[in-house]
């Protein structure tokens, strides 16, 4: 049995600002894009591939404030750093 021929479907797109572009709609119809979902882009040598994302990946955003917190509370207490360090010999004398 011989696989169906698919025929590439290709279209004339402008870049906009901002490197934007428009999928035609009924790619986007086709390919279940929707305002607001997240979709994979890849680029292969020359090309770009731009794929639905079966299983979204969940994600948070991090204020600066947030970000110098997890900072300050991943940081180890000087006497406990230096007994780390004696302990696998980075002992600076």
């Amino acid at each position: 049995m011989t696989p169906p021929t698919v025929l590439p479907q290709e279209e004339w797109l402008r870049i906009l600002t901002k490197g934007m572009i428009t999928i035609p709609k009924s790619w986007r119809d086709q390919l279940g894009f929707k305002e607001g979902k997240m979709i994979k882009a890849k680029k292969v040598l020359d090309q770009i591939i731009i794929e639905p994302i079966e299983k979204p990946v969940r994600y948070r955003l991090y204020s600066q404030k947030e970000l110098e917190q997890f900072i300050k509370d991943d940081t180890l207490p000087v006497n406990l750093r230096k007994k780390i360090d004696k302990k696998l010999g980075k002992n600076k004398s």
